[in-house]
Parts: C-alpha cells; sequence; structure tokens
C-alpha cells in the first residue's frame, strides 16, 4: 500500500468513524471535531467516562489533567495522532500488571513492575539531555527483573512518515554540528553504529534517531536507569514506517534498545492479557477506530 493511499484509507475511515459515533457537522476540515463535540473530549474513548479510564479528565496523565486549558488540534483532529496516545495508554494506569503483561511480550519478560506512565513528557533541564524540543509520546519507568530502573520512550504514528528538515532551524543547526548533543549521545551511549550517523540525520531516520537519542541520554543522565529502550509504534498498513524501522535497525551496534510494533500487534497482545469486560470495550473501540 502506497503512502499516500494508507493516509486517504485512513482519512476515509475516521470521516466515517466520526458519521457513525459523533455527527457528520466538522469545522473547518472534514476530520477536524466541531468545537463544541471537542471540548467536551469525543476524539476520546468514553469522555464520560462510565468505565473509569479517565482519559479525557479525572487524572494527572488525562487529556485535562495534561493540558487545563483546550488545545484544538489535540482535542478536534481525529486523523492526526497527537490525541492517540492518550486513548492507547492512559487506561493502563488502572492496571499497571496487564500493561506489564503487555510489555513483556515484546521485551523478552525483562519487567518485573510499571512504575510510572507520563503522556507527552520530555526531561528537564533540555541542556542536560539533548538541548532541543524532543519529547516521548508516552514515557514509561518500569522495575527491571534484575531490580534496577527500566524506560521506555514511546512514539506514535498514524498516517504521518517522515519531515523535512527546514534550512537554518535550530534542528539543522544541532544535526550538523558534530559537537552538539545528539552527537556527544550517539557516541557515549554506545547503541549506534557511528559509521552510520550521517545517514540517520537523513529524513526517513531523522526522527527514529533523535528519540531514540532522548531514551539513551536519559540513562547516560540518570544512574539509576539501567535499561532504555526506544519504541516506535505504527500501523502495518503504514508501509513507510515498515521499511524505515528496519533499515534504521541495521544500523545500530545494539538492536534491543530500537522496537518497531505494529497498531495490529500490541492490540492482539493486549487481547491476550485482557483483564475485565471494561478493557474489552476499551480494546474494541481502539481497533474499530484506528485499525484499517
Amino acid at each position: 500500500m502506497t503512502k499516500e493511499l494508507f493516509k486517504n484509507q485512513a482519512k476515509k475511515h475516521q470521516k466515517e468513524w466520526k458519521e457513525k459515533n459523533i455527527g457528520t457537522k466538522y469545522d473547518q476540515y472534514e476530520t477536524w471535531l466541531t468545537p463544541n463535540d471537542a471540548q467536551v473530549g469525543k476524539n476520546f474513548f468514553d469522555p464520560q467516562n462510565k468505565f473509569g479510564f479517565n482519559i479525557f479528565k479525572g487524572s494527572k496523565i488525562s487529556v485535562m489533567g495534561r493540558y487545563p486549558k483546550y488545545r484544538k488540534s489535540l482535542c478536534a483532529d481525529i486523523l492526526r495522532s497527537e490525541h492517540i496516545p492518550f486513548n492507547m495508554f492512559v487506561p493502563f494506569e488502572k492496571d499497571s500488571n496487564f500493561f506489564k503483561n503487555v510489555l513483556n511480550a515484546f521485551l523478552k519478560d525483562t519487567i518485573k513492575s510499571v512504575i510510572k506512565i507520563i503522556i507527552e513528557y520530555k526531561p528537564r533541564p533540555k541542556k542536560n539531555y539533548l538541548d532541543d524540543g524532543t519529547s516521548f509520546d508516552t514515557y514509561v519507568e518500569y522495575i527491571h527483573n534484575d531490580g534496577s530502573k527500566g524506560i521506555l520512550g514511546i512514539e506514535v504514528k498514524y498516517t504521518e512518515k517522515a519531515y523535512p528538515l527546514k534550512k537554518n532551524s535550530k534542528e539543522c543547526k544541532i544535526v550538523y554540528n558534530k559537537k552538539s548533543r545528539y552527537y556527544v549521545v550517539s557516541e557515549k551511549s554506545g547503541v549506534f553504529e557511528m559509521k552510520y550517523i550521517d545517514e540517520m540525520k537523513k529524513n526517513n531516520y531523522r526522527q527514529l534517531w533523535r528519540n531514540h537519542l532522548l531514551a539513551e541520554s536519559i540513562k547516560l543522565i540518570d544512574k539509576d536507569v539501567k535499561h532504555a529502550t526506544s519504541i516506535h509504534m505504527y500501523p502495518k498498513g503504514n508501509e513507510h514506517f515498515t521499511k524505515v524501522c528496519k533499515e534504521y535497525s541495521n544500523m545500530l551496534k545494539q538492536k534491543d534498545s530500537f522496537l518497531p510494533i505494529t497498531y495490529e500487534d500490541f492490540l492482539s497482545t493486549c487481547r491476550k492479557y485482557c483483564p475485565n469486560s471494561n478493557f474489552k470495550a476499551w480494546l474494541d473501540y481502539i481497533e474499530k477506530r484506528y485499525l484499517i
């Protein structure tokens, strides 16, 4: 499936989902909810909180807990991936053992317990890490089976692909400055094949590299963190990331420090360990909402 074909199919899928579950009215774009619908959380599972997951409001990591002031793109845009981490990961705050079981299916049973979940996270002060605006869509802290602390930095995509590097932007200056934190962390972490760094800064791989660097920078700075994994999530129809994740992984010295996971594999694993009917209702929603 071509990149544009998948995006068009996803757009059609989201419009049909909206018309069936919310209504036909929209804002300036067909894939944007009206202000009335967006402001009450209809871009998120169970905004009235009948199932008790507190995705839209009611907890620190909910949409309103994270952003008390209304954010239009987050709450209105049904196609862009910005809102998906809230729908995908906030429910696990209610059952960390369920989350542990799901993660262990991908991480070879190395997690003893999940201790923290944060949606949209960047460590501070930023100058100690990458000294830029890189952040995780979802950040997870856990206790490893060896008793040490581990972290997961998760990036979530839907129809998105690579983005071009803007000439003379701050990012451009950092990417091409071999004294920047990007290069310092790349070398000190030991997970990258340094001969491929010039390849990693190209459009197809740069965001994978940045997110991976952020995870490794935390491990370098926080001496309690002994394990760091950069996870990249996307639907299998997004063949851009199927291709570039494999290519990116081949450029790594420590390949287990980077983990691509499709929505389909993640959700089927959730089905396997699903603990109750409330989580089943959430899974039904997520699959119908995002899988094509």
